[in-house]
């Protein structure tokens, strides 16, 4: 059952300012809870009873009230909510003076009872999803891989199905978010946000939007079998979307959004999180023109070469093992290697390799087409030669 105590007495104000008359609350069981008379809060109301039975209106005359403790000429109307009555609403006055307010009053108060439900319900499932999420974060930490599977089954997460980690990164102009750590009670703009970013990516039971930090959202979708390049369309058109949305609501739409490649193990959904996190760290410290960006994008990753860690090193890892298990991966990879000795001069590089101009050209298209990697840019390219080379290091050394 709703509950109005806590703002009765801010609805009353409202509107016996806005009609300059006095208006009174009762819960459903006659107390009142909200008055323009503040000596009659907290004090019995014994026509509640009447009006919540019924559930119909009811007019009382100054006559009809004279011998009546505690009731007021006016009338008495039933608050409902979910088909029950949760409280009575009581406009005080002559009846024939007061009864056209009586239905305006009566539908806004239903109608902010709805949306103060909503509301609560919204938060409580961001709460439930922001905790569910941090929960799963320490025990990993500890490596407590038992607890984490049973949480997870306890939460209705399904294991083993194959998840896309999606983060959004929406720059705040207060440049001091709290942590994930801290407790924090999630406003309206945020809820909004919320149920939009739901609309846009929910498409069955298993997908998940979770909001973290003020400004970071994570969304898991099940794989759809989705390329790379459809999925970085989806999010094109969702781009669209939130911006529209966040101006509508004079929000700074000042976002990134990083995705990784689908992962069936939670552990391993944690890692893409942080990997997402990473990526957009990369892009907006160097300022990066895209609102799109990959876990493994190459221009993010030939950024800095110092900047790369695990989480990075994976990636390369990732693309090395893709290129090796191409049919034709050993010749793509000697051909490259050899490309970039030459100084990436296309026609000395083939007559080393005693092959056509264009049958190189060929090979490194197909490297490209396979790694979706620019070879026209040097850092890219210097990105993956070290990333060969090293492999072949440690690949001779074993």
């Amino acid at each position: 059952m709703q509950n109005i105590g806590h703002y009765a007495q801010s609805i009353v104000e409202q509107f016996s300012s806005i009609l300059n008359i006095p208006i009174s609350i009762t819960d459903n069981e006659g107390k009142v809870i909200g008055s323009t008379d503040n000596n009659r809060l907290g004090s019995h109301h014994i026509a509640t009873s009447e009006v919540t039975r019924s559930g119909k209106m009811m007019f009382f005359t100054k006559e009809q009230t004279a011998d009546l403790v505690n009731v007021l000429p006016g009338i008495a109307a039933p608050l409902r909510f979910q088909q029950e009555t949760v409280g009575v609403l009581g406009l005080i006055g002559d009846p024939l003076k007061v009864e056209r307010y009586v239905q305006f009053v009566q539908s806004h108060i239903e109608m902010m009872l709805m949306e103060n439900h909503r509301s609560r319900t919204v938060a409580s499932q961001m709460e439930t999803m922001r905790d569910f999420f941090k929960r799963l974060s320490i025990f990993k930490e500890k490596a407590d891989y038992s607890n984490l599977h049973r949480y997870c089954e306890l939460h209705g997460f399904t294991l083993g199905i194959p998840r896309r980690s999606i983060l959004l990164d929406i720059q705040s102009s207060d440049d001091a978010r709290p942590s994930n750590e801290q407790t924090h009670t999630f406003n309206h703009e945020e809820q909004e946000l919320y149920i939009c970013l739901k609309n846009l990516f929910i498409q069955n039971e298993l997908d998940r939007v979770v909001p973290l930090t003020t400004g970071e959202w994570l969304i898991l979708i099940a794989d759809h079998a989705e390329e790379k390049t459809l999925m970085r369309k989806r999010l094109e058109l969702a781009s669209d979307k939130l911006r529209n949305f966040l101006d509508a609501r004079d929000i700074d739409n000042d976002f990134v959004f990083s995705f990784s490649d689908p992962s069936s193990s939670i552990e391993r959904l944690i890692d893409d999180y942080e990997h997402c996190r990473r990526a957009v760290m990369i892009a907006r410290r160097h300022h990066v023109q895209q609102s799109i960006v990959s876990v493994d994008d190459w221009n993010l990753l030939s950024h800095r070469v110092d900047e790369i860690t695990l989480p990075a090193q994976r990636t390369l890892d990732n693309h090395i093992e893709k290129l090796m298990n191409h049919v034709n991966g050993t010749v793509l990879i000697e051909s490259f290697l050899v490309y970039c000795d030459e100084q990436l001069n296309m026609s000395q590089a083939a007559r080393k390799l005693y092959i056509h101009r264009n049958t190189l050209l060929y090979r490194l298209q197909q490297l490209q087409d396979v790694l979706s990697i620019d070879l026209n840019s040097f850092k890219q390219c210097t990105l993956l030669y070290l990333a060969l080379k090293k492999h072949q290091y440690f690949n001779e050394a074993t």
